[in-house]
């Protein structure tokens, strides 16, 4: 459809004859474009995983040493609790009494 304004047109050529030749960057782009596309596809899920592999290790041992600290306090307030009901029954089961009211 040919446009109505010719002012429009005369533009259009003004600028095609004023443009850079492009011929060369035009050769073969898709197959460019797409060797590249292709190529940060095939790494970019290995790339994060080996980026975030420390981070993940970090976690794992900070969740290890939590993990141990806290069987640690478990296992000394189990002790305490079972020497304290060894040694007065009547006392413990009061104390755990009065502490549901």
């Amino acid at each position: 459809m040919p446009n109505p304004d010719p002012f429009i047109d005369r533009l259009f050529e003004a600028i095609r004859d004023d443009a850079p030749d492009t011929t060369r960057a035009e050769f073969a782009f898709e197959t460019r474009l797409l060797a590249r596309l292709r190529a940060e596809r095939g790494t970019s899920v290995f790339a994060w995983a080996w980026k975030l592999a420390p981070f993940f290790a970090a976690v794992v041992v900070a969740l290890g040493v939590w993990n141990r600290a806290t069987t640690t306090h478990l296992n000394t307030t189990a002790t305490m609790m079972a020497d304290a009901l060894r040694q007065h029954p009547d006392r413990v089961l009061l104390s755990l009494v009065e502490r549901d009211r």
